[in-house]
């Protein structure tokens, strides 16, 4: 007997390879800010080795790739590309691991549900409310249980988070591939930067293998392969589930962290992780069947909704 993977077998994991490519990001973005990188570089690496392997198939499936509405390329170039990366960045420069990767991905499910129920009226289970309030209370932990002077950094996660979430809505909503989403991200983001190596050069490290793992981690990992994985478990998934199970990113960050860069990571921000993943759990469990007393035209919402 032979065994065939579901679709769904096939998007579970790429969301949890999507973790682990995340978690890789965040430490990056931590190290580059160690070795005095700045975001431009690690911009160009992001996107511009992306943009390298990605130049033949957009040039291939240009005309096709331009027929998506604009506002879906605009919210996935906004919610994936440079704005994105630069409030990552900045923040990363002004907070700890732990602090970029609980607020970026563990407020995306519940940006991602506001957001739908603002631009769409979806509708919410109420299992999933449930895990949306866990992720809020833990949110409001680790603002206030911080140390002094993170806000800064905060906010810059906060708002990378509502651009990702954006993100997140407009793949499945234009039901673009996995491919095409991050040809659409990387090869446009890439030709806005070239021009700044005009005026602004790129510095000099004295180690190589700086440059190495930046470009692993940056360009192959998170401008490539976590494109790929997290578009894929998306339109297999869907994006509240997708953005639930990124949740666990902030767990993997923070103990890669503390045990690679000897990271302090404090009571109250393990008591967030904790609520998070809770969370997590709850907000990715399967919908409860619509009543039957629904109207038709309401059932078919809330199941496009769930999916």
């Amino acid at each position: 007997m032979s065994f065939t993977p579901s679709p769904r077998c096939s998007g579970w994991a790429a969301a949890l390879a999507t973790v682990l490519l995340w978690s890789g990001f965040f430490l990056s973005l931590r190290l580059g800010a160690e070795e005095k990188l700045p975001p431009q570089a690690l911009a160009l690496l992001r996107f511009g080795i992306p943009a390298l392997l990605l130049l033949p198939y957009y040039w291939r499936h240009r005309i096709r790739l331009r027929r998506t509405p604009l506002r879906w390329q605009l919210a996935m170039l906004a919610g994936a590309g440079l704005p994105f990366f630069w409030l990552g960045a900045t923040g990363m420069q002004l907070a700890p691991v732990a602090q970029g990767s609980a607020l970026i991905p563990g407020t995306v499910p519940l940006m991602v549900s506001l957001l739908g129920l603002l631009l769409w009226r979806a509708p919410c289970p109420v299992q999933r409310r449930w895990g949306l309030a866990l992720i809020a209370l833990a949110t409001v932990i680790l603002l206030l249980g911080g140390k002094p002077g993170l806000w800064q950094g905060q906010l810059c996660f906060l708002g990378a988070a509502l651009l990702w979430a954006l993100f997140t809505l407009a793949v499945r909503r234009s039901g673009l591939a996995a491919l095409d989403a991050a040809a659409l991200v990387a090869v446009p983001s890439a030709l806005l930067l070239l021009p700044t190596l005009l005026w602004s050069p790129l510095p000099t490290v004295s180690h190589a293998s700086v440059w190495l793992w930046q470009g692993l981690l940056q360009g192959i990992g998170a401008g490539l392969l976590a494109a790929l994985c997290y578009a894929h478990a998306i339109r297999t998934l869907g994006a509240e589930v997708s953005s639930a199970l990124g949740s666990l990113t902030p767990v993997m960050a923070a103990m890669l962290a503390w045990w690679l860069l000897g990271e302090t990571v404090t009571p109250p921000v393990w008591l967030a992780l904790g609520l998070l993943c809770v969370g997590v759990v709850l907000t990715s469990l399967p919908a409860r069947r619509v009543s039957a007393a629904l109207p038709a035209a309401q059932q078919a919402t809330a199941q496009a909704a769930v999916e």
